[in-house]
């Protein structure tokens, strides 16, 4: 009985939810959904081709809490790794509760070329827990991402997640996973200070714009502030710090009907 409660609760929630963010797509740490030109942060299933950028090993864990439901929780661990011609990075996120859940795992490969533009490729494994059934199901999809410096100052990105409109298919019938294609720049105003701005269209939901502001304010120490709108306004507040070879994110967004959302991000360069 506790579970059937639970699962209710949980498809509500996220039937809702989805339809105000896409939470395959969801990269907390940037506030505003602003990651596609995001290079400071380690992100799961982020605009792959920032991955290039790594310059040596790095291992990074994110824990994201929406809205105090803990059967919405999400948690997960990245691994990059550089190698001579390109970087290779390999991502897993596990959401839900034992009654229903759902595991994403990628792989992603990627490469700058020469400074002019950066590209990469991740393939998705999207498995998820059906208790009906009592088994899993699995589909088999791309991310495909650009990155482009088109000046010092001047940054654009693109990231396309599950292109070709794959679905899941289950006993009962076919279920759609979000496909959504990103656009994105960034602008430096200085060395510690840029903006980013980014548009989310996913193909049958409403356009999500989201923009945000980055301020380094003492060596080492960040503030980044921001907002996205897809059917309401949910402004994002962020605080980091980098110390030797660690990286520390904390984010909370405010949702004016589900509430709070808050995700941390923590990440060591071996």
């Amino acid at each position: 009985m506790k579970n059937n409660f639970y699962l209710t609760l949980f498809l509500g929630c996220t039937l809702f939810a989805n339809a105000q963010s896409w939470f395959p797509l969801s990269q907390p740490l940037s506030v505003g959904g602003t990651s596609v030109t995001d290079t400071h942060r380690v992100q799961l299933f982020q605009n792959p081709a920032l991955t290039s950028y790594v310059t040596r090993p790095q291992l990074g864990v994110e824990y994201e809490s929406r809205y105090a439901i803990t059967e919405l929780d999400s948690k997960g661990l990245r691994f990059s790794y550089p190698f001579s011609h390109f970087t290779m990075a390999a991502d897993i996120r596990y959401s839900g509760f034992d009654a229903y859940h759902e595991i994403l795992t990628g792989i992603g490969f990627s490469r700058n070329f020469g400074g002019k533009f950066a590209m990469g490729l991740q393939l998705i494994a999207d498995s998820r827990y059906s208790v009906e059934s009592d088994r899993y199901y699995t589909a088999f999809y791309p991310q495909l991402g650009l990155h482009v410096p088109v000046s010092s100052t001047l940054f654009l990105g693109f990231s396309a997640y599950n292109p070709f409109l794959m679905l899941i298919h289950y006993e009962s019938g076919d279920r759609p996973i979000a496909s959504v294609y990103s656009v994105g720049m960034k602008l430096l105003f200085s060395e510690k200070v840029e903006w980013r701005l980014q548009a989310d269209q996913e193909v049958s939901n409403r356009l999500r714009v989201g923009t945000a502001v980055e301020l380094l304010l003492h060596e080492g120490f960040f503030v980044q502030t921001g907002v996205y709108f897809n059917h309401f306004f949910v402004p994002s507040l962020g605080v980091g710090t980098k110390w030797n070879r660690w990286s520390f994110n904390l984010v909370a967004s405010l949702h004016p009907q589900l509430g709070l959302m808050l995700a941390s991000g923590l990440s060591y360069k071996l």
